[in-house]
């Protein structure tokens, strides 16, 4: 498949290899001749601010004196003559005289006649290069015959003179006749022209054509016609095209066609350009009936309609011994051709031609859905569907079909109504097809140019290298990979199988990496004395932050006081001090070196949603210059570390399989679900499969000793490369911001130890025991070492590097010079915006100049700036010599007599400019050089037109862009516009706002509040995210589709969207209203899109409401009653199941009415309407089943939960959770917590109140509402009277936060509030902690309300985080924790209680506890949680 830039390079050396719009939009863009395609004709004047314009070029010729190129025409050799251009640019007449001398009406049509003669020369000139030939292309079945041929261009079809030979050889009986002369009498008689053709066609029973085209013929004359039928026994073709014939005359045709003594084998028919009606049609669909001969039929331009269409295709369906090959249907009046029954059956036809008609969407989809029946018959070849009004719907019918169909290969789709919705979906779909070649007419629809027809023609030319690539099926299949693949324009599905994923429940909650391939043998986190004690490590190396590196590094930004004490600095080699690793050997070589592999795909083609949706992008520079930072310390073992980073694509590591040049490999990217993410360089992934890396892997020269896998995806990245043979793997988990600090952190402390000699498992534990004690993040679970072995086994305790020899050179070009300081930094946050860039790469493909507009903040350097670092890291795939950022930053001093000095001292010069510096010779000769420089280079050029202020500074930039544009010199050029006030360009890109997800990782990740010690309900930026976007919105393919009064209030809060506005959000908000946001995040969001589903919404959250009053949850209670107000003003907006079907009624009169006084432009319009009701008609109707089905659907589910109890108690097993293992056991305890710090877990199934805490400080958990009412609960008032009057006076006391309707709220859902320390009486602890839970026991949910459960996982960590602050702030180190589940009995009864277990068991493993009692509510409760725990891999004590 040619990609873009080798498209490019055929296009500088003339060989265009295009035609048509693809060509014509080629030339128009680069000012060449359209005829010709190599000669420029015009010049572009480039404007910075206004929309560009082309100015006519005159060139003369050198050698003759005569030109080249005249005022815009090229007089050239097969183009045009120099009388020509002159006529079109009316200087003279027809006849060559003066056009002063000629009257203005004369010269109008001269001009007209003489472009006619301009399109000729070039349809003449394609032909002569064999470009235009459709019968070379695609065979010439169909040629012959007026009306037809292989190919649609525009709807339009040429006749040419025909001369057909008879089987025994002879000239068969024609008329020859002018293409350009369609007159009735421009020959002679109709008496004398239909005597003299029946004559010669009858003469010796010979003639095999009939051609009566633009004779007018009578009723008589059809009456000697179908007599002579009787005996023209070798007539095949018959042809009667303009010949003003009506129904009547048709009739009698039909009847004479159809009669038993009509020997006449016709195979091809034409009646195009008549006065046919749907009469007349119909008599003749009684021929078709019988015909065994008919192959090809033209009933274009005429008055056909529905029923005549559908008659003729009936009759052919219903007629198994006429093997019709082509229709031609086009300018006619057709609705609906068929019902779906013809394409469902049929599978001779090979071509189809609706152009000109009114199909519309309806229409389109009963063709699509029968040709998806018939998908294994069909041998349709080219469906012509111009000039329809064909929709986006239709498009997506059209797509579906796509998707299964092997036959078509060519598709018209000119002058409809679709857009890039419905091109984005055919795009989807494309790619399971290989047989679709072409697709015309796209640029003649409201389809996005540059982003999605580029992508569709790429692909549809990757098809046509897939069909002739048969030599090889293994070449076959990759190409037809590669496609699929790269050629979307995007990163496609995945393909293939599955990989296997590991056994948590989410790689980016808690406990992700706890699962992780378990090699029978891990027995938690201790870590048992092996048997030496080495302590080598450099206090001062701890405390080292990592400086950037080199003059692009970003600036330091200001940093925001956290909310709470930070943790003081504490040394890693004397908290270690307790731990044992082998001592390594000293190093035997003094070499080594780090191969760095990136991959950075920006987007995929969801084909669900026919969007490009983003892939996140992490900031692969700073973690470049932290290795490279860290490498330095192999210095202290008198050894060098190289630090090699390159793209991730497949060809770069199999070069770096083959030369193995290091035997530690980095492998970075966001990753995927279900295959190795690798790219190709442009944007595009390059999927992989597990399989495949084996095969790959089996290739190395020299074994990789370590792979280390930073990635968001980094569990199944690194099982992948375990199970390919790495022996080796750390799997370093990288949330889905741009710049993670505990990744970073991680890597940097494990490769430090690595570059001092210190084994890979001491190297690992220093890594994880980092973070920890900076509280970067207290999940250091997430940061695995593969194979998981026993602490007490030495399979890791091995040095990495310093053991063997590596190549001097690694895999990148020896002579590449690393010139990124040119570029500014990329900003600390940048998310987001990964879709825009994608766009702007596409854009530069397309076009040599693409502006970037937007408000003011949303990030238009930024963006700019990430473009040219990615392409400056890819110069070898995008064909780069130079990526230029203009003006140059401050910061960067070019080096002298070089191209990039050059550029920097000539736009220090415009800048400063308040005069023509054209006219200074220092400037003239500074810009000559730079053109002798860029010539035979590529380049890119960025430039902030913003800072050109000045009208003189503006104008001199305007001149010296357009110079280099019009030089000849390949480069593309990036322009930074100073807002969104741009001119209607193509090649504008505007960045909007950024979508909610990427709002709230934004503001998470700069907000002050969200730190590990911080907000309980969000201590990460990926918290924070979850927080915000609940399920229900986070697989939402287009989001834009679909508001919320939640969303927009989130949205307002944290800035809009605007990137500068979201962090100035975050760093200046107040407490107060970071709290308020909170509450706000924690309000239900609700999607209503019919009648029935707001019904279905208001009852719902009326009962939950009502719950929430009944149980004291008053401030849970008063959020739903806003949603209830949202519904309720929602009433308005959706009608009802009857009142639309009344509405459609109603509608059917106005098409009915419009129809018989044939008003189609107001029929067209109505029955757009009725479409859209009948959508909107099936939408209610599915939308929520009758209260019949539901209850019949609910009984369902209650005994489906009732078997799942039979078999769970006759099994005495877990089988909901069926990971889990069997425990008999009913009081248990566990070893947890860190290495440095033991807690004691225990469970059983006591009381709370018999929990006795020992010495410690101890507390309970007393689970109550959010007015702190304990008396609800019967557990809760014996704690009352065992607590005595002391604990119900501290209750009662408690604080209110807000006041409602139903009472004062004290504590809010997911918080909690303590009493004490005090004398209790009869209580062994001295702390009551109350906890506002989002659920109890009362209360279950259906298993697919994932955000009911996704707000129970929330709400119910944030309240664990809360009570462990409070325990930690009261000294307490001995809590007794009653579990916490919704029904026992309800189907989400087990989900609730793991969910509480692991939750609970991942944040005291983190704490200052001592002991932790979990009380259970029944033995089999406990028993469920043992298991939980051995599973988990807790060591039992």
């Amino acid at each position: 498949m040619a990609t873009g830039d080798q498209l490019y390079d055929q296009m500088a050396g003339g060989d265009l290899g295009m035609v048509g719009e693809e060509f014509e939009e080629y030339c128009r863009k680069n000012g060449l001749c359209n005829l010709c395609g190599t000669t420029k004709t015009h010049k572009r004047e480039f404007k910075l601010m206004k929309k560009n314009q082309w100015k006519s070029l005159t060139v003369e010729s050198k050698s003759d004196g005569g030109f080249v190129v005249y005022k815009g025409y090229c007089v050239q050799p097969g183009c045009f003559t120099l009388d020509q251009a002159r006529r079109l640019l009316g200087e003279i007449g027809p006849g060559g005289q003066d056009a002063d001398s000629i009257a203005e009406t004369i010269s109008l049509a001269s001009t007209s006649t003489i472009k006619k003669m301009g399109v000729k020369s070039r349809l003449l000139k394609k032909k002569k290069k064999g470009g235009s030939s459709s019968s070379k292309k695609k065979g010439n079945d169909f040629d012959g015959l007026t009306g037809f041929s292989s190919k649609s261009r525009g709807g339009k079809s040429r006749s040419s003179t025909r001369s057909t030979v008879s089987a025994s050889g002879s000239v068969s009986s024609r008329i020859s006749r002018d293409d350009d002369d369609r007159s009735v009498g421009s020959a002679m008689t109709s008496n004398s022209k239909v005597r003299l053709s029946l004559q010669h066609l009858l003469k010796e029973h010979s003639g095999t054509l009939l051609d009566l085209s633009s004779t007018k013929l009578h009723h008589v004359h059809i009456s000697e016609l179908v007599n002579s039928l009787g005996i023209a026994s070798t007539l095949n073709t018959l042809i009667l095209e303009n010949c003003k014939l009506n129904d009547n005359e048709i009739e009698v045709l039909g009847n004479g066609l159809a009669r038993d003594d009509a020997v006449a084998p016709i195979e091809r028919f034409s009646l195009r350009a008549n006065r046919l009606g749907n009469r007349g049609t119909v008599s003749l669909a009684a021929w078709f009936k019988k015909s065994k001969h008919l192959t090809e039929l033209d009933l274009s331009k005429n008055q056909i309609g529905s029923r005549g269409a559908t008659s003729t295709l009936h009759a052919f369906r219903d007629n198994p011994n006429c093997k019709i090959k082509m229709l031609n249907f086009a300018h006619n009046e057709i609705w609906d051709p068929d019902d779906g029954s013809f394409f469902a059956s049929n599978s001779s036809l090979q071509l189809l031609n609706l152009e000109g008609n009114f199909i519309h969407d309806e229409g389109v989809e009963a063709i699509a859905k029968g040709m998806i029946r018939n998908v294994d018959n069909t041998n349709l070849k080219h469906l012509f569907l111009g000039w329809n009004g064909i929709g986006d719907e239709g498009a997506i019918q059209l797509a579906r079909m796509f998707a299964s169909n092997t036959s078509l290969e060519t598709l018209g789709l000119g002058e409809n109504d679709i857009t890039s919705v419905g091109a984005r979906a055919m795009l989807a779909c494309l790619a399971s097809n290989a047989t679709l070649r072409e697709i015309t007419g796209l640029y003649h629809n409201q389809i996005d140019r540059k982003f999605i027809i580029a992508a569709v023609k790429r692909l549809l030319q990757s098809h046509v290298e897939i069909i002739t690539d048969e030599t090889k099926e293994d070449q076959r299949m990759q190409a037809a990979v590669e496609a699929s693949m790269s050629a979307m324009d995007t990163l496609a599905e995945p393909i293939g199988e599955k990989m296997p994923a590991p056994d948590e429940v989410s790689e980016s909650s808690l406990d992700w990496a706890e699962k992780l391939y378990n090699e029978g043998g891990g027995t938690g986190d201790g870590v048992p004395p092996i048997l030496e004690i080495t302590t080598g490590t450099d206090p001062k190396a701890k405390q080292e932050e990592v400086e950037p590196l080199g003059k692009s590094a970003p600036p330091v930004e200001e940093k925001v006081k956290p909310a709470a004490t930070p943790t003081p600095k504490v040394d890693i080699a004397s908290e270690m001090q307790g731990m044992s690793f082998k001592q390594m050997a000293p190093p035997r070589t003094k070499f080594d070196r780090i191969m760095v592999f990136q991959a950075a795909p920006l987007a995929y083609f969801n084909r669900n949603s026919s969007l490009h949706h983003a892939v996140p992008l992490h900031e692969f520079g700073h973690e470049v210059n932290i290795l490279r930072h860290v490498a330095k310390d192999a210095g202290k073992v008198d050894a060098e570390i190289e630090v090699e980073a390159q793209p991730a694509t497949l060809d770069n590591f199999r070069m770096f399989l083959e030369k193995g040049t290091a035997g530690v490999l980095h492998f970075s990217c966001h990753g995927h679900p279900d295959q190795l993410a690798f790219e190709n360089g442009a944007g595009y992934i390059d999927g992989l499969q597990p399989d495949a890396l084996k095969k790959i892997m089996a290739t190395s020269k020299v074994p990789i000793k370590l792979v280390v896998v930073n990635s968001f995806h980094s569990g199944r990245i690194g099982k992948a490369f375990l199970d390919a043979g790495v022996p080796h793997v750390v799997c370093c988990h990288h949330s889905e911001v741009f710049r993670d600090k505990a990744s970073g952190g991680f890597i940097k402390n494990l490769y430090r130890g690595l570059a001092m000699n210190k084994s890979l498992k001491q190297a690992f534990h220093m890594a994880q025991e980092a973070i920890r004690v900076e509280e970067i993040t207290k999940h250091i679970e997430r940061y695995v070492l593969l194979p998981r072995k026993p602490e007490d086994e030495f399979y890791h305790d091995i040095p990495i590097f310093y053991t063997r020899t590596v190549p001097e050179l690694g895999i990148a070009d020896p002579e590449y010079e690393d010139d990124s300081y040119r570029l500014p930094p990329l900003p600390r946050h940048f998310m987001g915006r990964e879709v825009d860039m994608y766009e702007i790469l596409e854009a530069l493909r397309a076009d040599d100049v693409v502006r970037l507009g937007g408000n003011r903040g949303s990030g238009k350097t930024a963006v700019a700036t990430a473009v040219c670092r990615y392409i400056n890291f890819r110069k070898k795939t995008f064909k780069y010599d130079n990526v230029f950022w203009m003006p140059p930053s401050e910061h960067v001093k070019p080096e002298e007599d070089t191209l990039f000095g050059d550029l920097c001292g000539l736009f220090r010069k415009i800048l400063e400019s308040d005069h023509n510096v054209w006219e200074d010779g220092d400037v003239i000769e500074c810009r000559e050089r730079i053109n002798i420089e860029l010539e035979g280079t590529r380049s890119l050029f960025a430039i902030d037109t913003r800072l050109f202020e000045t009208d003189a500074a503006a104008q001199n930039l305007e001149d010296f862009l357009g110079d280099l544009l019009n030089s000849g010199n390949a480069l593309k050029i990036i322009l930074i516009t100073p807002s969104d006030d741009l001119p209607p360009e193509e090649d504008t890109i505007y960045l909007k706002n950024l979508d909610f997800k990427a709002t709230a990782l934004l503001f998470g990740e700069v907000s002050r509040f969200i730190t590990p010690n911080g907000c309980p309900a969000a201590q990460s930026s990926d918290e924070f995210g979850a927080l915000m976007v609940p399920p229900s919105v986070a697989k939402l393919q287009d989001q834009t589709k679909f508001s919320s009064s939640r969303r927009t209030e989130l949205m307002g809060h944290m800035g809009g969207g605007n990137p500068r506005a979201i962090i100035k959000a975050a760093k200046q908000m107040p407490a107060s209203t970071f709290i308020q946001l909170i509450g706000m995040a924690n309000t239900p969001e609700i999607h209503v899109d019919s009648a029935k589903t707001l019904q279905a919404a208001i009852k719902r959250w009326s009962g939950e409401k009502e719950k929430a009053v009944k149980a004291k949850n008053h401030l849970r209670a008063l959020d739903l009653e806003k949603v209830l107000n949202e519904l309720d003003a929602m009433r308005s907006q959706f009608r009802t199941l009857d009142d639309l079907i009344v509405q459609e009624a109603e509608l059917q009169k106005k098409l009915e009415a419009a129809m018989s006084s044939r008003q189609y432009k107001e029929g067209n319009a109505i029955k757009r309407e009725i479409l859209a009701m009948k959508r909107l008609i099936m939408q209610e109707k599915r939308a929520v089943p009758d209260e019949n089905e539901q209850a019949a659907t609910d009984r369902l589910a209650d005994l489906q939960v009732q078997m799942q109890k039979i078999m769970q108690l006759a099994n005495n097993s877990f089988s909901s959770l069926d990971h889990l293992s069997v425990d008999d056991r009913v009081a248990a305890s566990f070893n947890m917590g860190s290495k440095y710090h033991n807690c004691e877990l225990t469970i059983s199934p006591q009381s709370a109140l018999e929990y006795d805490p020992g010495d410690d400080m101890g507390a309970i958990i007393c689970w109550t509402n959010e007015c702190c009412d304990v008396t609800l609960s019967e557990g809760n008032k014996v704690l009352m009277e065992a607590g005595g009057p002391n604990l119900q006076r501290d209750i009662s006391s408690l604080p209110g936060i807000t006041r409602t309707p139903w009472g004062l709220g004290k504590c809010g859902t997911g918080n909690a509030v303590i009493v004490g320390p005090g004398n209790y009486d009869d209580l062994l602890f001295h702390c009551i902690i109350l906890a506002v839970g989002p659920t109890s026991r009362d209360v279950d949910y259906k298993p697919e309300d994932e955000d009911a459960l996704h707000y129970i996982k929330i709400m119910l960590r944030s309240c664990i985080r809360s009570c462990l602050i409070l325990a930690k702030h009261s000294q307490v180190h001995s809590i007794a924790f009653p579990t916490l589940t919704t029904k026992m009995d309800g189907a989400t009864y087990d989900t609730t209680l793991l969910m509480f277990f692991k939750i609970l068991v991942e944040e005291a493993r983190h704490s200052d506890l001592n002991r932790l009692h979990i009380t259970a509510a029944s033995e089999n409760e406990a028993s469920k949680l043992i298991a939980m725990g051995v599973d988990m891999g807790l060591e039992l004590a």
